[in-house]
Protein backbone atom coordinates (compact mmCIF):
# COMPACT_ATOMS: atom_id res chain seq x y z
CA UNK A 1 0.00 0.00 0.00
CA UNK A 2 1.18 3.24 -0.77
CA UNK A 3 1.22 5.81 1.34
CA UNK A 4 0.33 8.71 -0.17
CA UNK A 5 -0.43 11.72 1.64
CA UNK A 6 0.57 15.31 1.86
CA UNK A 7 2.22 16.68 5.07
CA UNK A 8 2.05 20.26 6.40
CA UNK A 9 5.42 21.17 7.04
CA UNK A 10 4.37 22.71 10.64
CA UNK A 11 0.96 21.03 11.42
CA UNK A 12 0.19 17.10 10.39
CA UNK A 13 -3.00 18.38 8.21
CA UNK A 14 -3.87 16.01 5.35
CA UNK A 15 -4.84 17.86 2.18
CA UNK A 16 -6.26 14.86 0.03
CA UNK A 17 -6.71 10.92 0.79
CA UNK A 18 -4.84 8.35 -1.21
CA UNK A 19 -5.86 5.08 -3.01
CA UNK A 20 -4.87 1.79 -2.33
CA UNK A 21 -2.81 -0.04 -5.21
CA UNK A 22 -3.72 -3.19 -4.17
CA UNK A 23 -7.82 -3.34 -4.05
CA UNK A 24 -8.50 0.13 -5.34
CA UNK A 25 -9.98 1.55 -2.00
CA UNK A 26 -10.13 5.22 -1.65
CA UNK A 27 -9.07 6.17 1.71
CA UNK A 28 -10.38 10.12 2.64
CA UNK A 29 -8.90 13.08 4.88
CA UNK A 30 -11.14 14.17 7.94
CA UNK A 31 -10.65 17.29 9.21
CA UNK A 32 -6.93 16.97 10.41
CA UNK A 33 -6.11 12.99 10.45
CA UNK A 34 -5.99 10.75 7.37
CA UNK A 35 -8.65 7.84 7.97
CA UNK A 36 -7.96 4.13 7.05
CA UNK A 37 -10.48 2.18 8.72
CA UNK A 38 -12.51 0.13 6.62
CA UNK A 39 -15.53 2.56 6.93
CA UNK A 40 -13.64 5.00 5.80
CA UNK A 41 -15.73 6.45 3.30
CA UNK A 42 -19.04 4.44 4.16
CA UNK A 43 -22.23 5.70 5.01
CA UNK A 44 -23.32 2.57 6.92
CA UNK A 45 -20.99 0.07 8.76
CA UNK A 46 -21.80 -2.57 11.64
CA UNK A 47 -19.08 -4.66 13.36
CA UNK A 48 -19.11 -6.05 16.63
CA UNK A 49 -17.11 -3.79 19.47
CA UNK A 50 -15.98 -4.89 22.67
CA UNK A 51 -17.56 -2.96 25.45
CA UNK A 52 -14.07 -2.85 26.68
CA UNK A 53 -12.86 -0.59 23.54
CA UNK A 54 -15.81 1.87 23.23
CA UNK A 55 -14.87 3.92 26.64
CA UNK A 56 -12.08 5.22 24.64
CA UNK A 57 -13.53 5.89 21.97
CA UNK A 58 -15.67 8.88 24.11
CA UNK A 59 -15.31 12.19 23.41
CA UNK A 60 -15.37 12.76 27.13
CA UNK A 61 -12.31 10.33 27.58
CA UNK A 62 -10.36 12.16 24.99
CA UNK A 63 -10.45 15.18 26.69
CA UNK A 64 -9.65 13.95 30.02
CA UNK A 65 -7.01 11.17 29.31
CA UNK A 66 -3.78 13.06 29.23
CA UNK A 67 -5.38 15.93 31.63
CA UNK A 68 -6.44 13.25 34.30
CA UNK A 69 -6.41 9.37 33.52
CA UNK A 70 -2.79 8.95 32.30
CA UNK A 71 -1.49 10.49 35.77
CA UNK A 72 -3.04 7.17 37.80
CA UNK A 73 -1.05 5.29 35.57
CA UNK A 74 1.94 5.02 38.37
CA UNK A 75 -1.03 3.77 40.61
CA UNK A 76 -0.65 0.34 38.09
CA UNK A 77 3.01 0.02 37.96
CA UNK A 78 4.27 2.34 35.21
CA UNK A 79 7.26 4.06 35.94
CA UNK A 80 5.89 7.49 34.56
CA UNK A 81 6.10 9.77 31.51
CA UNK A 82 9.68 10.94 31.23
CA UNK A 83 10.79 7.61 32.12
CA UNK A 84 8.90 5.55 29.71
CA UNK A 85 9.74 7.64 26.75
CA UNK A 86 13.27 7.38 28.04
CA UNK A 87 13.22 3.36 28.05
CA UNK A 88 11.56 3.30 24.65
CA UNK A 89 14.28 5.61 23.34
CA UNK A 90 16.45 3.29 24.11
CA UNK A 91 14.86 0.65 23.05
CA UNK A 92 14.66 2.15 19.96
CA UNK A 93 18.29 2.97 19.23
CA UNK A 94 18.71 0.52 16.25
CA UNK A 95 15.95 2.60 14.41
CA UNK A 96 17.25 5.57 14.81
CA UNK A 97 16.58 7.76 11.42
CA UNK A 98 13.50 4.92 10.37
CA UNK A 99 9.42 5.68 10.70
CA UNK A 100 7.91 5.61 13.86
CA UNK A 101 4.32 4.45 14.89
CA UNK A 102 2.80 5.03 17.98
CA UNK A 103 -0.69 2.96 17.79
CA UNK A 104 -3.33 3.37 20.56
CA UNK A 105 -1.52 6.62 20.17
CA UNK A 106 -4.57 8.34 22.41
CA UNK A 107 -3.93 11.61 23.08
CA UNK A 108 -0.57 11.49 21.09
CA UNK A 109 1.65 12.44 24.63
CA UNK A 110 4.47 9.80 22.92
CA UNK A 111 3.91 10.45 19.62
CA UNK A 112 4.64 14.00 20.22
CA UNK A 113 7.52 13.00 22.52
CA UNK A 114 9.05 10.74 19.43
CA UNK A 115 8.46 13.64 16.98
CA UNK A 116 9.73 16.46 19.63
CA UNK A 117 13.34 13.97 19.65
CA UNK A 118 14.33 14.58 15.91
CA UNK A 119 15.25 10.91 16.61
CA UNK A 120 13.13 9.19 13.53
CA UNK A 121 12.40 10.47 10.45
CA UNK A 122 8.77 10.06 10.51
CA UNK A 123 6.24 9.38 13.70
CA UNK A 124 3.08 7.99 13.15
CA UNK A 125 -0.02 8.42 15.65
CA UNK A 126 -2.38 5.92 14.87
CA UNK A 127 -5.36 5.46 17.17
CA UNK A 128 -8.64 3.82 15.84
CA UNK A 129 -11.00 6.70 18.16
CA UNK A 130 -12.01 9.58 15.90
CA UNK A 131 -11.68 11.71 18.66
CA UNK A 132 -8.06 10.84 20.20
CA UNK A 133 -5.80 11.93 16.97
CA UNK A 134 -8.00 15.47 16.99
CA UNK A 135 -7.17 16.06 20.93
CA UNK A 136 -3.29 15.15 19.55
CA UNK A 137 -3.86 17.98 17.24
CA UNK A 138 -4.78 20.16 19.31
CA UNK A 139 -1.90 19.49 21.79
CA UNK A 140 0.33 19.78 18.63
CA UNK A 141 -0.88 23.30 18.25
CA UNK A 142 -0.18 23.89 22.12
CA UNK A 143 3.28 22.95 22.30
CA UNK A 144 5.54 26.42 22.21
CA UNK A 145 8.55 24.45 21.03
CA UNK A 146 8.37 23.45 16.96
CA UNK A 147 8.88 19.19 16.71
CA UNK A 148 11.51 18.42 14.77
CA UNK A 149 9.38 15.87 12.95
CA UNK A 150 4.95 16.76 12.53
CA UNK A 151 3.52 13.20 13.46
CA UNK A 152 1.22 12.33 11.00
CA UNK A 153 -2.38 11.84 12.95
CA UNK A 154 -4.02 8.78 11.56
CA UNK A 155 -7.22 6.34 12.26
CA UNK A 156 -7.12 2.92 11.80
CA UNK A 157 -7.42 -0.34 13.02
CA UNK A 158 -4.76 -2.02 14.94
CA UNK A 159 -5.28 -5.50 13.57
CA UNK A 160 -5.63 -4.42 10.38
CA UNK A 161 -2.98 -1.98 9.87
CA UNK A 162 -2.97 -0.33 5.80
CA UNK A 163 1.15 -0.32 5.90
CA UNK A 164 3.30 -2.53 3.42
CA UNK A 165 5.40 -5.27 5.05
CA UNK A 166 8.45 -4.33 6.27
CA UNK A 167 7.54 -0.60 5.64
CA UNK A 168 7.87 0.19 9.40
CA UNK A 169 11.20 0.47 11.58
CA UNK A 170 9.53 0.55 15.30
CA UNK A 171 6.07 -0.14 16.93
CA UNK A 172 5.28 1.90 20.42
CA UNK A 173 2.35 0.63 21.94
CA UNK A 174 2.16 1.91 25.60
CA UNK A 175 -0.38 1.08 28.20
CA UNK A 176 -3.40 0.26 25.71
CA UNK A 177 -3.13 -3.42 24.36
CA UNK A 178 -5.47 -4.44 27.11
CA UNK A 179 -8.49 -2.34 24.84
CA UNK A 180 -7.26 -4.06 21.43
CA UNK A 181 -10.48 -6.00 20.50
CA UNK A 182 -8.06 -8.99 19.85
CA UNK A 183 -4.59 -8.23 20.80
CA UNK A 184 -3.05 -11.68 18.93
CA UNK A 185 -4.65 -10.55 15.62
CA UNK A 186 -2.74 -7.14 15.70
CA UNK A 187 0.71 -8.26 17.28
Amino acid sequence: MLFGFYMCPRRAIYRSGFKCSNCNKSFTSKDIFLDLTVTSGMKEYSELKPARTELVRSPLVSFLYEREWRQNFNRSGFPGRDEEFQMAQDYFQSVVDGILIDVSCGSGLFSRKFASSGAYSAVIALDFSKFMPRQCYDYIKQEETPMNTNPALVRADISRLPFASCSIDAIHAGGAIHCWPSPSNAI
